[in-house]
């Protein structure tokens, strides 16, 4: 009987550490899950800060440092109900952390095209960066442009901005005076 009591006490000490050992397998487990869920978020976080948190739209990316491979300006005017509207600065820049390869730095409506690679950009691209980046875009109406004072049969995807151009847009009423040009400052 004795000797059935210490088989059966040695069987119960036996599983008793075999659930710890399990119990410490689990726990080491979890914390190893624990450690690399913290190591790739964080991760992920800091790629995301270095890229300045903003996703490319339409190919166009956001990047730390401007490009000084492809630069050219052009400038742009709304009219809303043959009313100026005013475009925003800061357009594509998003927490002064990154900018777009095209962006607006102020309010005089020159757009500005800083890119890695000589490419044709379009209207749709600025504005789709404006609805990303900035406020108060303007109505999602049909809109008809003009590039230099002529009526575009383009529509703004295939509309290209090209340099110094005066592109104008407009929604609903033309106003009477279509601008043909803008002057722009010395060295744009």
């Amino acid at each position: 009987m004795v000797k059935k009591t210490k088989k059966r006490n040695e069987k119960i000490d036996f599983e008793k550490e075999s659930r710890k050992d399990k119990n410490t397998i689990i726990a080491v487990v979890m914390i190893a899950i624990a450690v690399t869920s913290i190591a790739v978020i964080s991760y992920v976080l800091t790629q995301a800060s270095n890229s300045g948190q903003a996703a490319i739209i339409d190919g166009i990316q956001c990047d730390n440092t401007q490009h000084d491979n492809f630069h050219t300006n052009a400038h742009l005017d709304i009219f809303i109900n043959d009313q100026p509207y005013t475009v925003p600065g800061k357009i594509g820049i998003v927490n002064n952390t990154c900018l777009y390869w095209i962006h607006t730095n102020d309010t005089t409506g020159i757009i500005r095209i800083e890119a890695p690679n000589d490419e044709q950009f379009t209207l749709k691209q600025l504005f789709d960066i404006w609805k990303a980046t900035s406020s108060n875009f303007p109505p999602n109406d049909t809109t008809t442009v003009y590039i230099n004072g002529q009526q575009s049969t383009l529509n703004l995807n295939d509309t290209v901005i090209k340099s110094h151009d005066e592109i104008t847009v407009v929604y609903g009423v033309r106003p009477s005076i279509i601008p043909t040009s803008y002057q722009f400052p010395v060295g744009l």
